[in-house]
């Protein structure tokens, strides 16, 4: 019998499917309960959230539970859940630690590594573009912006609405805001998994960020494509800054790290400490058992805790208590060498998704062993402009090839969804 596990956050789609593939029977609650995540797990919609998350929790009292996207952004919730039923993951005060910028900066420039400038105030600072202003209570790009023309931007609705437009996920009008130094160069995303101090590069993908294309705005995070190649430079940087945010912050499980690569520079700009969207993408392109070694490493298989095997750089997770299983090792299957993307599509204006086109779609998503669509809502949904739509994923031999397949992908998904309207 598959053991139960709860899966909760903004979406619980990806982690859902990867709790799947490694075992486990998922209990997911989140903003969406699309049709597709209804395939893979007893879902539920959580109309009051984050808050309704700590009731539907005590109703069903699971042996764990983990959680996805914007709820690190709620730490007191979270160590409120963790009384309820085992935490795989990291609690609230490890939240509060790694997702301040001001810790960030002290731990990582102490440990020579690179962090933008960050100042509390913006008094003397120049609107020319070169600082961001930031809430570091958001998700998904939500609560950050140029700071430029500040008088006017700060009453502008893409302050908030960055993300997907939806209430429960903007930063408060009133959240603490910090000043950031913009650094230009390639976003990319690094997935770890920790234990005991320690951490294992799992993999780095290239992210989008605000593509018209995809009818995204600003800094708003809307797909990803990895393997993204790196210099041997900046990949030693990459795993330096793993093992000192495991071992500094005391991190345990999956974590991603969103990075601007400016030539060989690596610098970190944010710390996701949880199932990322760029997991996903590293499962496919490197057959990475995500939620096995998150497991793992959080002290699955009868153990008071997990820890990493010292392999080199190969993926692996053995459980510190095993009785000599031979499941204590968890080994990921061999790489597809293909590269693989997704594209998260946003509305560009208000529209009902046809029968046609949601039966279409969830065809699509119920492919194996991968969909190459996801995050699919029922027929006659409305969604409303600048909410997303669904996930398309592609792959193939470079990451050009990908990004063309995907644009032709979305031009063709679009065609067929404003059809008529």
């Amino acid at each position: 019998m598959k053991p139960p596990l709860a899966i909760v956050g903004a979406s619980a789609r990806a982690a859902a499917a990867s709790a799947v593939r490694a075992g486990f029977s998922p209990l997911a609650a989140d903003l969406f309960a699309d049709v597709d995540l209804r395939q893979l797990a007893t879902a539920t919609r959580i109309n009051t959230y984050p808050e309704g998350l700590l009731d539907w929790l005590r109703a069903l009292e699971p042996p764990a539970w983990m959680y996805t996207g914007a709820l690190e952004n709620h730490a007191e919730l979270i160590d409120q859940m963790a009384w309820v039923a085992p935490l795989w993951g990291n609690p609230g005060d490890v939240l509060a630690r790694v997702r301040s910028p001001w810790e960030l900066s002290r731990v990582l420039r102490a440990a020579g590594l690179l962090f933008p400038e960050t100042r509390a105030s913006a008094d003397g600072l120049s609107q020319d573009g070169t600082w961001l202003a930031k809430t570091y209570h958001g998700a998904g790009g939500s609560g950050v912006q140029l700071f430029v023309g500040w008088a006017e931007s700060h009453e502008s609705h893409d302050l908030h609405g960055t993300m997907v437009g939806l209430a429960e996920l903007d930063p408060p009008y009133d959240a603490p805001r910090c000043f950031q130094r913009h650094v230009v160069g390639t976003p990319i995303s690094a997935v770890f998994v920790a234990a005991d101090g320690n951490a294992t590069l799992l993999g780095v993908t290239r992210q989008f960020v605000g593509e018209d294309w995809l009818g995204a705005r600003g800094f708003q995070y809307c797909g990803s494509i990895g393997p993204w190649p790196v210099s041997d430079t900046a990949h030693a940087e990459i795993n330096k800054l793993g093992g000192v945010l495991a071992r500094d912050f005391e991190l345990v499980g999956l974590f991603g790290v969103d990075m601007i690569l400016d030539g060989e520079q690596v610098w970190t700009i944010e710390v996701n400490p949880r199932y990322t969207a760029s997991v996903e993408i590293i499962e496919r392109a490197a057959g990475v058992p995500a939620i096995a070694l998150h497991a793992a490493a959080c002290g699955w298989l009868g153990s008071s805790g997990g820890s990493l095997a010292s392999s080199g750089s190969e993926p692996s997770v053995e459980s510190s208590k095993t009785g000599g299983s031979a499941e204590s090792r968890l080994q990921p299957p061999v790489s597809t060498a293909r590269i693989h993307g997704k594209a998260i599509l946003f509305a560009r204006r208000e529209v009902v998704l046809s029968p046609s086109f949601a039966e279409a779609a969830l065809a699509e998503g119920l492919r194996a062993p991968w969909p190459t669509l996801a995050d699919i809502s029922s027929a006659d949904t409305r969604i409303e402009e600048r909410r997303p739509v669904l996930t398309i994923f592609a792959d193939g031999p470079t990451t050009d090839e990908v990004a063309r397949l995907l644009r032709r992908r979305v031009a063709e998904l679009e065609r067929t969804l404003y059809a008529g309207s």
